[in-house]
């Protein structure tokens, strides 16, 4: 029979803390290095898009209109078609 006053698992707690901290602080790094990457493509970015001749706005509003042109020019097709 087991007594009580054995516990089932010994941890060494100074060598858990030291294992916490290191996580808590490459998590905190790893973080900081995330942020720091993300910030540098998105200068990337902004750069690489102030370089195109036409503004991504511009852009989306010519091909909604080509949509649209293609949508009617397709649909006429298809109602001449059927007569």
């Amino acid at each position: 029979m087991m007594s009580k006053s054995t516990p089932l698992v010994e941890i060494d707690r100074n060598l858990l803390g030291s294992g916490l901290l290191f996580l808590i602080v490459g998590g905190v790094l790893w973080l900081a290095g995330a942020v720091i990457s993300a910030t540098a493509l998105t200068q990337a970015a902004k750069k690489w898009v102030a370089q195109w001749e036409e503004s991504p706005s511009e852009m989306a509003l010519r091909r909604a209109h080509q949509l649209r042109v293609a949508a009617e020019a397709g649909s006429k097709a298809w109602r001449d078609e059927s007569n």
